[in-house]
């Protein structure tokens, strides 16, 4: 390869952006889809077509002119420019946090200068600053935080709790799937916002053991979702786990044992049946979120004590958050959720939220009920008063 391309602290070809015109593009008549700018840039000369150019390559003629940092931040916060930024030169890994902090969305640099480092020094560059949740890093997700603070918190003495605390959600999730080398599954409802994880995990390792419990009272469009992302991100070890059917006759044999005691119900349907899969595994991924309980406010990424290690690689995010992932990368949303269905279960447990109403309002109607069960504490299910959220996801 001529050139590299270092984005998300994954390496790839840089070499689709060879052959890019400079100003002298825009004297033509043809669209201007990607574009290189000098460091010394005078920015008025295109702020009419800023909105027609998809990518912009920022040059660095040296590690030591700083000039096309100035230049990013310029058109991310004067110009509000969306498009992909990308610091095209002779930059090295230490820069690499810095060019993101400053809007960047990727590095190129030449064969000669790749040469110089390896893949693993350039994640490495992001690692040692403690990545944060924030819109500067290699996941653009959370909190914003400054590349300067960012460097204490590999110091910070949460660490010692958690030592995922200021990871990105992938290199969380990447560093878990490490340690627990074939032991560690992931366990996804096929909900409003599952989509996030399995494609997270898609990216990682598309064979990691991906269990789904089908009750046997999903909707139909629950399982169509199910089909659907299976396909479309590639996962090669999916597990679909049903109920026993002997315990199903003979505990529902009507079906209709939702409808007097719903904790017997779940428990039937999914904490025996999740119970019976996820014994072999010494890890679990789950998607909790700080925000969703005053429970889990304090909760780590990392969460050891119990019969198994909980991995919360989004532990830190938003209800936003999720929301601008899965527009960046266009992925399918569930088909009930623009029903008014914003928080899906079970088929008879599960009903539209009305305006003004939380998200898991539609959950257990009428019921004293607000979770299935198969998160517990100490070993028993514990109801836990949901925060009310009205973010879309």
């Amino acid at each position: 390869m001529s050139s590299f391309l270092i984005q998300n602290a994954r390496v790839t070809s840089g070499a689709d952006y060879d052959d890019v015109a400079g100003l002298e593009g825009l004297t033509s008549n043809r669209d201007v889809n990607v574009m290189r700018l000098p460091n010394d840039v005078d920015l008025s000369q295109i702020t009419l077509v800023l909105d027609r150019i998809d990518t912009l390559l920022i040059e660095f003629p040296s590690f030591a002119d700083g000039r096309g940092f100035s230049v990013a931040k310029l058109l991310r916060d004067r110009y509000n420019y969306k498009g992909l930024l990308i610091a095209d030169g002779e930059l090295i890994p230490d820069q690499y946090a810095f060019a993101m902090q400053c809007g960047f969305d990727a590095v190129r640099v030449s064969q000669d200068t790749f040469s110089i480092q390896t893949e693993e020094d350039w994640r490495n560059s992001l690692e040692d600053f403690g990545l944060t949740y924030q819109r500067g890093y290699a996941v653009k997700i959370g909190p914003a935080l400054s590349v300067f603070d960012a460097r204490f918190t590999a110091l910070d003495s949460r660490k010692k709790d958690d030592p995922y605390f200021g990871y990105s959600a992938e290199h969380a999730l990447r560093k878990a799937i490490e340690a627990y080398s074939g032991k560690i599954a992931l366990v996804s409802s096929m909900g409003v916002d599952s989509a996030v994880l399995l494609h997270m995990a898609a990216r990682v390792d598309k064979n990691l053991p991906i269990i789904f419990l089908d009750t046997e009272k999903h909707f139909r469009e629950t399982l169509a979702y199910r089909d659907q992302l299976v396909e479309r991100l590639g996962l090669t070890n999916f597990h679909n786990v049903n109920p026993s059917t002997n315990e199903v006759k003979a505990e529902d044999a009507d079906g209709e044992l939702y409808k007097n005691n719903p904790d017997l119900c779940c428990n039937l349907r999914k904490v025996r049946p999740l119970d019976r899969i996820i014994g072999p595994y010494d890890a679990r991924i789950t998607g909790r979120k700080r925000y969703q309980t005053p429970d889990r406010k304090d909760m780590p990424i990392l969460e050891l004590g119990g019969r198994q290690a909980k991995i919360n690689p989004l532990a830190y995010w938003t209800a936003k958050d999720v929301t601008n992932y899965i527009k960046h990368y266009d992925l399918p949303p569930h088909p009930m959720w623009s029903l008014g269905y914003l928080s899906i279960g079970c088929q008879p447990c599960t009903t539209r939220v009305a305006e003004n109403e939380d998200p898991r309002a539609g959950r257990w109607r009428n019921f004293d009920k607000s979770e299935c069960g198969i998160h517990y504490i100490d070993g028993k299910w514990v109801p836990i008063p949901e925060k009310k959220t009205h973010e879309v996801f």
